[in-house]
């Protein structure tokens, strides 16, 4: 008798459960549908790599080129550049871009290492500009950069970099890239792509990339959010920043790094610490080191007017 009320019991659960799968199912699916909708409106113009991947860049002013590549964080895009390109396109032909996976590119379907990134940017470089450039890259891009810069060296004439995290960090762990299969997966993966997306926790993120929050534009979480969730691979970005799996450690290249540069650190970098701006100078004889106070992970963007002199003064000289 006993089983048979189990039995009876079961049904209803097991609709239940079922019925909440879907739901969940139906809510994944219109969320990311809802999202593929919403896009950054700015033009801009599309370089093709050789593997099919549309990179999406803006091109201002006159000059001799200045490539502007921003973070590898959750949402980043070219926009992180927005506030010096004024200054600069007066003086320079200033590029920003967006790297694959951000932005208004395309989103591979899965995770791409360092070296797939180095690659992509040195053909846009030679494709599109075709003359060794001036470039500024923030953060994980300026790993991406001095990756570049060992395997073509003639790519640059110099290097503006904000805060390498290979020089802190260096390479993705087992323990980092553990979660790497699961969080590509349909469903589980799925919800933890959107539940670390959600607006929620891009707001916390914001609040750790700047030191004074009253300077964070007031745009800035809205256009994470966007960023984050835009485009068909969404999910693979997403899994690819939360396993680090395209870090790389850069200090044998950085030490070994024969090219004109500047290497800045925000003074209250959370995701990588200042401390290392220290280490750096150990590894290099060449070159100049800035320290930026009251700043973070953005000292570009959080104080973009002190930032941009810095900058024109490194670049005439």
């Amino acid at each position: 008798m006993m089983k048979k009320v189990v039995r009876k019991g079961a049904l209803p659960l097991c609709a239940s459960a079922g019925m909440a799968v879907a739901a969940l199912l139906a809510y994944q699916r219109t969320s990311i549908l809802f999202a593929s909708r919403k896009h950054d409106a700015t033009p801009f113009e599309t370089y093709t790599t050789s593997n099919g991947i549309s990179m999406a860049y803006e091109v201002h002013g006159f000059g001799s080129p200045v490539v502007l590549l921003h973070s590898m964080h959750l949402g980043a895009s070219r926009r992180e550049w927005r506030p010096q390109i004024e200054a600069l396109a007066k003086r320079y032909r200033v590029y920003t871009v967006d790297l694959p996976g951000y932005g208004q590119s395309d989103k591979p379907q899965k995770p791409w290492t360092a070296y797939q990134y180095a690659k992509a940017l040195h053909h846009f470089l030679d494709d599109v500009i075709g003359r060794p450039v001036v470039l500024a890259a923030a953060n994980g891009s300026a790993d991406i950069a001095l990756v570049v810069s060992k395997m073509h060296p003639e790519d640059f004439e110099k290097l503006i970099l904000i805060s390498p995290e290979g020089i802190g960090h260096g390479f993705a762990t087992p323990q980092d890239t553990a979660q790497l299969k699961k969080l590509l997966m349909p469903f589980y993966g799925t919800q933890q792509f959107l539940k670390g997306t959600s607006k929620q926790s891009l707001r916390r993120l914001s609040e750790e990339l700047f030191y004074q929050k009253e300077r964070m534009p007031s745009d800035f979480v809205k256009n994470l959010h966007q960023n984050a969730r835009f485009g068909a691979g969404a999910q693979a970005s997403y899994a690819a920043y939360v396993t680090r799996f395209f870090a790389a450690d850069t200090k044998k290249t950085f030490a070994a790094l024969d090219i004109p540069f500047l290497l800045i650190w925000g003074e209250h970098n959370m995701h990588n610490s200042a401390i290392y701006l220290e280490h750096a100078e150990k590894l290099q004889e060449k070159g100049q080191f800035l320290l930026f106070e009251d700043t973070a992970c953005l000292p570009h963007l959080e104080n973009s007017k002190a930032f941009g002199e810095i900058i024109l003064e490194f670049l005439e000289n």
